[in-house]
């Protein structure tokens, strides 16, 4: 029983969890500052933080703010990533 017990503790189906900070200016009926954190797993955190990251920031801005428009550019927006702690 005991080799069972330790084959069902180890494979965990937890993820490991991320606090995403976006931080920016948008114009959405005048300029807005966004200083948002988003909890993600680590596949949609590494999208945020890879090679690509200011198409995924570009698409969530679009997706939570539809009418919105960067300010100058997408580029001038940063993202802070965290490992959140159990």
């Amino acid at each position: 029983m005991g080799l069972f017990n330790s084959l069902f503790q180890n494979s965990s189906t937890e993820k490991q969890m991320y606090e995403v900070r976006i931080k920016g200016s948008i114009q959405y009926n005048g300029p807005k500052m966004i200083n948002t954190v988003v909890l993600m797993d680590k596949t949609q955190m590494e999208m945020f933080t890879g090679n690509k990251r200011y198409e995924a920031i570009a698409g969530w801005i679009k997706t939570n703010y539809p009418a919105a428009k960067p300010q100058s550019s997408y580029r001038n927006f940063g993202v802070e990533v965290k490992p959140v702690r159990k």
